[in-house]
This record gives structure tokens, C-alpha cells and sequence, in this order.
């Protein structure tokens, strides 16, 4: 809801924008009460085919039909092939409960990356690598979600600020991008299972 509200905005000042949605969730129930936050009307209909019809909203939601393309559900290998056509990525995720693994993705793949500067979100973000939405607001309990305790609500205007940083300073933009992949090399498996063991040890 924040991302379309943010992109409204941006798309009607430069109506080249184009919107690339993979929003497909297997638990549209959770969805329920993101229409009570003001930033959208409604939520997105299930189809026959329990797909969530996310084109259908965003129209709704007054994106014109040529700004948005909704990729549905893929399959994780084609996350690179996906996000090498993007100029930028956006999460203005309220909590990520790991670091956001699709985040990690984009930041791999060189892509201009904004992030909400929240709960797992803080252990990846860094002004050197991404843009990070340092203004969170206190998150409203919803029936689904009681417990909002250290939440973040990222600030629409922030967002659509973000995007102009990253349409307007590509030479800044392409340098973060580059700190960004060699932040996520230094992020393997084996590395990290190192330092895990390392501490470990000093702990046993």
C-alpha cells in the first residue's frame, strides 16, 4: 500500500514510470487491513485460479494500465532475470522477521535498492549500499497483526523522495549499487557460518 501510494505520486510526475509488481501471496489473508491505513482503496480480489489480482487493484487504486506489469508468481531462479530490467527496488516492508531475502537479491544484483529502516531490515541496510527510509512511524495494531511492538510505518513523501534520488543522480545510484554487491559477497554462507562459530566458541 505504501509503495502504490508512493508511486502515484511519482508516475504523474514522470508518467514513464512503470511499475513491476511481484506481490503474489499464498496468505492474502494477511493483507486484511492495509485498506484502513488511507494509502489505498481496497484489497486485491482471488481469482479461479487463487491468483491475487494485483493489475486489477492498482487500477482501482487510479495507476493507469500502462504503468504497471504484474509478474504474478515465479519461480526464485528467475528473481535475477526479473529484477536485471529494474532501475530501482522498493521495500517499505512494516517488519521482516529474517533480513528480507529478496532485498538481499536486489542489493546482489547491483540494483538501486530502498529499504525500510525497521526490525530485520537494520541488519542490511547502511546509506553506503542503499536508501534506506529512516523516518518510522509507530505502526497501528490490525486484528491480524495485534502485536506491532518495534514495527515501522515509512513515510510515503520519503519513499517518493528516494525515487527521485536514485531518477535524477544515476552516477550515485550506480556507485551504491556497486557497494551493494560487494556488502552481499562478503554475506555468504560460509562466511556467515564462520563468524556464527566464532562466536560460539567465545560463548561455550
Amino acid at each position: 500500500d505504501i509503495v502504490i501510494a508512493a508511486f502515484k505520486i511519482f508516475q504523474r510526475r514522470y508518467p514513464e514510470a512503470l511499475l513491476i509488481t511481484a506481490w503474489h501471496n499464498f496468505w492474502p489473508q494477511f493483507m486484511v487491513g492495509i485498506e484502513q491505513t488511507g494509502n489505498v482503496v481496497g484489497l486485491p480480489k482471488i481469482s479461479q485460479n487463487k491468483r491475487l489480482q494485483i493489475t486489477e487493484w492498482l487500477l482501482e487504486n487510479d495507476i493507469p494500465s500502462n504503468a504497471v506489469i504484474d509478474v504474478g508468481p515465479i519461480p526464485n531462479y528467475m528473481v535475477g532475470q526479473i529484477l536485471r530490467e529494474a532501475d530501482v527496488a522498493v521495500f517499505t516492508n512494516r517488519c521482516e522477521g529474517g533480513t528480507n531475502l529478496v532485498a538481499m537479491e536486489s542489493l546482489a544484483c547491483g540494483i538501486p535498492t530502498i529499504i525500510s529502516a525497521n526490525t530485520g531490515h537494520l541488519d542490511i541496510i547502511n546509506n553506503s549500499h542503499c536508501y534506506p527510509l529512516y523516518n518510522q512511524k509507530s505502526v497501528k495494531p490490525t486484528p491480524q497483526f495485534p502485536g506491532v511492538d518495534g514495527w515501522g510505518e515509512s513515510d510515503v513523501e520519503e519513499v517518493v523522495e528516494m525515487l527521485e534520488k536514485v531518477y535524477f543522480d544515476r552516477e550515485d545510484a550506480q556507485l551504491r549499487s556497486k557497494t551493494a554487491v560487494s556488502f552481499m559477497q562478503d554475506l555468504t554462507w560460509e562466511k556467515q557460518i564462520q563468524r556464527l562459530l566464532i562466536i560460539l566458541q567465545n560463548i561455550i
